[in-house]
């Protein structure tokens, strides 16, 4: 899981979310026609300033670390038609499970068994031999070999760096066997940990628990390697932490990837540039081409025909201005001008699994600080009531409608998370009659006999999160008891500073937040509450840290990510010692229980023990799908009832796409995509675009 701070509209992204039609121009030399130059060119608000494996936070920092990195397996196209998707090996040419044949290790390093099971009962889902692949180098030529992987992990876990990534490894479901203790110093002895050398071109690694093969080859598209000797030079003691400058420019980044940065200018522009020394291009008449080693659509096709990739950092109607001339492969519209290209065949709207929400810090001592610093009565955010109000008050469907980004949501996970992807492409946990069924409770929707809903899922789909007419006697109830607590005085106003935006607030946040602002006016109307205000702020750092530390009451944000495992997503919010909680400062998840129902029984836990159980060697991590989905979705229910957070809307991709190139297929896969900048083909050449371009009279129409 991530939070999302940073977005590049990129269709290059490692998870492409763009759905261009394939278009045939009279003008144009054919799908990869044109033997010259091919660059897309695209934009973005901020450059990535950290692209170090090990540490990289944003989606801007990934952006980048994707085009410069190669993971060991990826996912392509099989059948577009389908939406097949074929595992890719990468920098390993294999990875198979010895589990069997290497008992041994399980002992040596310590392994969790899943409850109930003896040693003797293990075959399979602990020992992964990956052999690794002989033509890898870097980009000055270097070869890549087993040292380099275990060197890179070795670092990765470093108990004297505390890589932000290096959860990833230390816990969750392809944690590696003794990695907790040597990342949190119970050892120093960096054997104990399941990942070895077997030759010079294969390791071994060693689960600390349980893992299916399809999940550990997913585990396997996050890369984790790096350059060893810019790394230690770049090595420095901070605060008592030891911290690289390794992947934050040009010269202290060493691709191993399709493409190499060739220069950074931050705030200014990045440029990326074929990487000779990557093991998938040939030479052919001088130039560097790629053909995939698999078969996509019964065929090998041209891979990385894209030559240069160039980010430029540009406002919003510079970035327009700049893509009607023809200078941007993509551009993403506002919302006031998305109306206007509605019908184009250029724009492409997809869903991320990002979910925005508001999120609170309800202590009540906080809130008091900072009525007496800068907020005015936010002493309300300590009642329930209130909180409630405020969700139900939200006509999330006219909300999305001040930008073209986001979609309604009422839910924690939206609809692209699955929970048995890789053996049921249908597996969609949202439309799981568990997760519904919890839904249905959570805003009081009924079905039945004698019901206006008949089915689960028609009383499901009729969920909007909006209800004045109870937002309005839960606003009255807030406010008769904020009062009769002493804690406010009726018809005072309020105004809450709200925690918005990492940079400069935009003209969609300004029409976001007066939203709010009219949905809490209409609820508040005769509740004895004076003016509610909330007021945006941007600049600020680390909104998700700023929350809990006190330093605002509300913040906006997102999750999402692990799109395919969900059994742990609920992670982020419950479990302080993996991820630091945004909500910290309404409850202790580590000492605060719950009871759920397990297949019948009333089973008491903490927050945070409930949501490991579902993963690693959890109480319930192997029980059967029904069981896991039901401990799930009633552990996203009963967090969604305590209005800590508050879901809005999940985040999108609303981009239009230039006639110079298309995407492999039209069909959005959760798997791949479009086919991603692996599979993306053009239609014109940079000299023949130019040439297009010009016979336009530079300007380019796509209404």
């Amino acid at each position: 899981m991530k939070k999302i701070s940073v977005r590049i509209f990129s269709l290059t992204l490692l998870l492409c979310i763009l759905c261009p039609t394939c278009l045939c121009l009279t003008s144009c030399s054919g799908r990869g026609g044109g033997e010259g130059e091919y660059t897309y060119h695209t934009y973005s608000s901020a450059l990535g300033t950290n692209w170090n494996p090990h540490t990289w936070e944003v989606n801007a920092d990934s952006a980048i670390l994707g085009y410069v990195s190669s993971p060991l397996v990826d996912v392509s196209i099989k059948n577009s038609t389908d939406g097949v998707y074929t595992w890719v090996f990468e920098m390993a040419e294999s990875v198979t499970d010895v589990t069997e044949q290497n008992k041994g290790d399980l002992e040596k390093y310590k392994v969790t068994l899943p409850e109930g099971k003896a040693l003797s009962d293990i075959t399979e889902g602990y020992v992964f031999e990956i052999k690794l692949r002989r033509s890898a180098a870097w980009e000055n030529g270097e070869e890549i070999n087993a040292d380099d992987y275990i060197y890179s992990m070795k670092q990765l876990l470093n108990p004297k760096m505390k890589n932000y990534r290096a959860n990833l490894f230390y816990s969750e479901e392809s944690a590696l066997a003794g990695a907790s203790d040597y990342y949190f110093g119970k050892t120093d002895d960096f054997g104990a940990v399941g990942l070895y050398k077997v030759d010079d071109y294969t390791i071994r690694y060693v689960t600390q628990s349980y893992i299916d093969y399809n999940y550990f080859l997913n585990s396997c598209t996050s890369p984790w390697l790096v350059y060893e000797d810019l790394y230690e030079a770049g090595k420095r003691e901070v605060g008592g932490l030891t911290v690289t400058n390794y992947g934050t420019s040009a010269e202290t980044t060493m691709s191993c990837g399709p493409y190499r940065l060739s220069s950074i200018q931050p705030a200014k522009q990045a440029v990326f540039e074929q990487n000779p020394e990557w093991y998938g291009y040939e030479e052919e008449d001088g130039r560097l081409v790629s053909y995939t080693d698999f078969e996509v659509d019964g065929e090998r096709v041209r891979q990385y025909q894209t030559t240069k990739i160039i980010i430029d950092v540009l406002d919003e109607q510079s970035a327009k201005n700049a893509f009607l001339r023809g200078e941007l492969s993509e551009w993403t519209p506002s919302a006031d001008e998305l109306s206007t290209y509605s019908s184009s065949d250029r724009l492409y709207k997809n869903s991320e699994t990002y979910t925005m929400s508001l999120f609170f810090n309800t202590n009540v001592n906080t809130l008091k600080k900072l009525d007496a610093q800068s907020n005015k009565n936010s002493i309300v955010l300590s009642s329930k009531s209130f909180r409630k109000a405020l969700s139900l008050c939200i006509d999330r469907s006219k909300y999305v409608s001040a930008t073209g980004a986001f979609i309604p949501e009422y839910a924690l996970l939206n609809g692209l998370y699955f929970y048995d992807i890789y053996n049921d492409p249908t597996s969609s946990y949202r439309a799981s009659n568990a997760a519904m069924t919890e839904i249905c409770k959570l805003y009081g929707v009924k079905y039945g006999e004698g019901e206006t809903h008949k089915t689960l899922a028609d009383a499901y789909s009729s969920i909007t999160g909006y209800d004045p007419s109870s937002a309005r006697a839960l606003m009255k109830q807030a406010c008769d008891e904020l009062a009769a607590s002493g804690l406010y005085r009726r018809g005072e106003d309020i105004l809450i500073r709200v925690g918005w935006a990492k940079g400069a607030l935009s003209a969609d946040d300004n029409r976001q937040i007066s939203l709010l602002n009219e949905f809490l006016a209409a609820a508040a109307q005769g509740s004895g509450f004076g003016q509610i205000t909330l007021e945006a702020v941007g600049n600020i750092e680390n909104r998700y840290a700023a929350v809990p530390a006190g330093e605002y009451a509300i913040g906006y944000g997102a999750w999402g990510g692990a799109a395919f495992y969900p059994f742990r997503s609920l992670q982020v919010y419950m479990d302080p010692d993996q991820y630091s909680i945004n909500e910290a400062g309404c409850y202790d998840p580590k000492t605060d229980k719950l009871t759920l129902d397990v297949n019948g029984e009333r089973v008491t836990k903490t927050w945070q023990e409930w949501s490991g159980s579902l993963t690693g060697s959890g109480m319930y991590s192997s029980a059967d799908a029904d069981t896991r989905l039901s401990i799930l979705a009633q552990l996203e229910g009963a967090f969604l009832e305590t209005y800590y957070r508050i879901p809005l809307c999940s985040s999108t991709t609303c981009v239009m796409l230039s006639y110079q190139c298309d995407n492999y297929t039209e069909k959005y896969n959760v798997m791949y995509g479009f086919g991603g900048i692996r599979l993306l083909r053009y239609n014109y050449d940079d000299k023949d675009w130019a040439s297009y371009i010009k016979r336009q009279g530079n300007t380019l129409s796509y209404e």
